[in-house]
């Protein structure tokens, strides 16, 4: 079910390369029916059929919740390697998903030029969950300290409890609470907190809360940071997370910027780390600037995140606003 050949027919009007075959019908792994909670892991088999070297010059992940690594990124000929993914279903929708991962690579074959191509590959599955952390994923955008609160529940009959949590930097610091068991389960609050003397600037960290549970030992919670300095400007809501209704393909947000002390603002660009999700900003300078932020139809079949970046004009500076959408039903 999960093996596969790396290459596929190149552009047209390109010399092919040896022929090419794929070991299964096609480059997706359906997973079925799915308890999300648990990192759900798959691994697929890619094999170099040519007479040439392949090299894997990127994997591209069409969803923030995907977490990749490849074990061998160059391949002779006839080499195999294994490519595994591991998707949070904590930040994923209830009901049918679908994941995928762009591989690009390279063929080097003796006497030819190198050419290149593209291999997409895709995990299915239909979520369904007893256990849920609420809101699954964390963002902060501030200039001092702030914390925000998280609940994990688990409606099954024996439910797990987070027995300590950790985080990937020092200025997240993790505050695990009580259990307490009420007429949907049991319920545990967990308090994120970031540092007043956090850096500036944009990351991307991880909070995990380890569980008693052999099932799922570990719930992995996405964290955003955007450190302010004091007095930049700020933008309004200062993280953007939509959710799309039935038979919605595509969605569109607006994001007012202003400076604290009241002066005129101004935007010299605005972008998307994501291709694909379109970004518009107001010309001119006045005390309000706005940025409108489209994520179209082509982004939307599956859940997935990104980072809109806006440098400021006569302020100075740049404001990252955190953006997340729903996959579409």
């Amino acid at each position: 079910m999960n093996t596969l050949i790396l290459l596929s027919a190149l552009a047209a009007g390109q010399p092919a390369p040896a022929p090419v075959t794929f070991h299964s019908p096609a480059p997706v792994a359906s997973k079925g029916d799915v308890k999300a909670g648990p990192p759900l892991v798959h691994t697929f088999d890619l094999t170099n059929a040519t007479a040439g070297t392949v090299t894997i010059t990127k994997v591209e992940a069409g969803c923030g919740c995907l977490r990749q690594g490849v074990a061998a990124n160059v391949l002779p000929a006839g080499e195999k390697t294994k490519l595994a993914l591991e998707v949070n279903t904590l930040t994923q929708p209830d009901g049918p998903n679908r994941w995928q991962v762009t591989v690009s690579y390279k063929v080097e074959l003796p006497g030819a030029p190198a050419q290149t191509g593209e291999l997409l590959l895709q995990i299915t599955a239909t979520l369904s969950r007893d256990i849920s952390v609420t809101p699954p994923q964390v963002a902060f955008s501030t200039a001092g300290e702030a914390s925000q609160a998280l609940v994990v529940g688990d409606k099954r009959a024996k439910p797990l409890t987070v027995l300590k949590a950790a985080s990937s930097a020092a200025h997240l610091t993790v505050e695990v609470g009580p259990a307490a068991t009420g007429a949907v389960g049991r319920t545990q609050s967990v308090t994120v907190k970031l540092a007043a003397n956090a850096p500036a600037g944009h990351r991307d960290e991880t909070v995990v809360l380890y569980t008693d549970d052999a099932e799922c030992p570990e719930l992995r919670i996405p964290v955003r940071v955007l450190k302010r300095v004091a007095g930049a400007v700020t933008a309004t809501p200062e993280a953007v997370s939509v959710r799309l209704a039935a038979g919605q393909t595509e969605v569109s947000t607006l994001v007012q910027l202003r400076s604290p002390d009241g002066k005129a603002v101004s935007i010299a660009s605005a972008e998307s780390d994501l291709p694909g999700v379109q970004v518009k900003c107001s010309t001119g300078s006045g005390p309000v600037a706005t940025v409108r932020i489209t994520v179209p139809e082509a982004a939307t079949a599956q859940a997935g995140r990104c980072t809109v970046r806006v440098r400021m004009g006569e302020q100075g500076g740049e404001v990252s606003i955190p953006v997340s959408w729903t996959g579409k039903k």
